[in-house]
């Protein structure tokens, strides 16, 4: 991992379709941007904030998320998810996370992603292990 990754930030803008509305099963409980969906994207922007910074074999796992839901989005809205890293302690990287309504300053949630930096080959071994 290269050191630049310090000070790496990523955004993915989304819109909200029908399909990220909050469910249980084929139930929509509310009709608005699911927190499955919102963490689903915080993690993919999380993600793309350490990749460009990969060396050689290097990969990485998510290993905790803790995501604030503070408001709502319908479907139609569009969605800009931040990641920041905020902390590179030996192979473990923490991002903050902050989603928004793009061109707003309506803060839909706040949290923080954490991944682990290992060799392909060492994630692949520890997934072989976790299936036996």
């Amino acid at each position: 991992m290269r050191p630049e990754v310090a000070s790496s930030v990523a955004h993915i803008d989304i819109v909200v379709t029908p399909e990220m509305v909050a469910r249980l099963g084929d139930e929509v409980l509310h009709p608005v941007y699911s927190t499955f969906w919102l963490c689903y994207h915080a993690e993919v922007a999380a993600r793309r904030a350490i990749e460009p910074y990969f060396e050689g074999d290097d990969n990485a796992c998510g290993t905790a998320l803790s995501m604030s839901h503070k408001a709502m989005a319908a479907v139609g809205a569009s969605v800009r998810i931040t990641a920041r890293v905020t902390s590179v302690i030996g192979n473990r990287i923490t991002c903050d996370i902050e989603a928004c309504i793009s061109g707003t300053d309506i803060v839909l949630a706040t949290g923080q992603q954490q991944q682990a930096v290992l060799p392909t080959a060492r994630l692949a071994e520890l997934a072989a292990k976790a299936h036996r």
